[in-house]
C-alpha cells in the first residue's frame, strides 16, 4: 500500500479482535495513533499504548478508519450497519460469505481470514482469501498484518476457509480435549493435577516442535512408533481401534 492505513478493528477489544490488534503494534505495523477499535464490556486492551484511539460504535469507526477488520460474532454482524464502499475489508468472521460481506458493506475489496484462539500468544496460524478486486501491494499488507500473530497463507478459493474454519480456526481446542482426557485420567491414578497438567502439556507442546522441526510428516512419526513396538505401539493401537481417525473425520 502507498501510504500507511488508519486501521480500524470493529470488536479489536474483544478476545480476537484485541489480539491482533496487540500484535500489529508491537510488530510496528502499524503506529498507535493509527489504530481505531470499539470498545467492549470486556474492558480496555491496549493501556501500553494510550494513543490508540477507542471509540463507541461501529459508525464512529468507519468516520476515521481507511481499512476495516470486522472481529464480532457473526449473529452480531446482522445488527451492524457499515457503508464501506471505498475501503478494504477485512472479516475474521465464521460462516459469514463473501456475497454477504460485499452486500452489507458495499464493498467489492474484501478479504476472509481465519485466525485461531493462539494468536493470543503469537502463534495463530491464518488462512485467507482475497476477492479479484484486492491490488496485490494489498495482498501483501493483508499477509504482513495477519502474520503478526503468526503463520499465514493466501488460498486461493473461498471454499477452502470454510473448510479451514473448522481445520485451523477450531484447531486449539482439539488437542485441548485431548489434554483435558489424557490428565483427567491420569488423576484417576492418582497422579496429581500440578503432575498431570505438566507432564501432558509438555508432552503435547514436545510433540508440535518435534514435529514442525523433524524433518517427517507426522504420518511418518505415527508409523515409526506403529513399527516400534512396546507401550506406545500399544498405546497406539487402542487408540486406533477405537475409532479416533474416523471421530476426527
Amino acid at each position: 500500500m502507498k501510504q500507511l492505513p488508519t486501521l480500524g478493528i470493529i470488536g479489536g477489544n474483544g478476545w480476537l479482535g484485541s489480539a491482533l490488534g496487540r500484535s500489529v503494534l508491537t510488530h510496528g505495523l502499524v503506529a498507535p495513533d493509527q489504530l481505531v477499535v470499539t470498545t467492549s464490556r470486556s474492558g480496555h486492551h491496549y493501556q501500553a499504548w494510550p494513543e490508540v484511539t477507542c471509540v463507541d460504535s461501529a459508525d464512529a469507526l468507519v468516520e476515521l478508519a481507511d481499512v476495516v477488520i470486522v472481529s464480532v460474532r457473526p449473529e452480531q454482524f446482522d445488527t451492524l450497519s457499515l457503508s464501506l464502499e471505498m475501503r478494504l475489508v477485512i472479516s475474521l468472521m465464521a460462516k459469514v460469505p463473501i456475497s454477504t460481506l460485499a452486500r452489507a458493506t458495499g464493498s467489492e475489496r474484501i478479504v476472509r481470514a481465519m485466525p485461531n484462539a493462539a494468536a493470543a500468544v503469537g502463534h495463530s496460524y491464518t488462512p485467507w482469501y482475497a476477492t479479484p478486486e484486492v491490488a496485490s501491494d494489498e495482498r501483501g499488507w493483508v499477509h504482513r498484518l495477519l502474520s503478526t500473530c503468526g503463520p499465514s497463507d493466501e488460498v486461493k478459493e473461498e471454499a477452502q476457509i470454510e473448510y479451514l474454519t473448522a481445520l485451523t480456526g477450531s484447531g486449539p481446542a482439539f488437542p485441548a480435549l485431548l489434554a483435558d482426557a489424557l490428565i483427567s485420567h491420569a488423576m484417576t491414578q492418582g497422579v496429581s493435577e500440578l503432575v498431570a497438567r505438566r507432564g501432558v502439556l509438555h508432552t503435547l507442546s514436545g510433540a508440535s516442535q518435534l514435529m514442525l522441526e523433524e524433518n517427517t510428516s507426522p504420518a511418518q512419526l505415527v508409523e515409526r512408533f506403529l513399527d516400534y513396538g512396546g507401550t506406545t505401539t500399544e498405546g497406539l493401537n487402542a487408540m486406533l481401534d477405537s475409532g479416533f481417525r474416523q471421530a476426527v473425520h
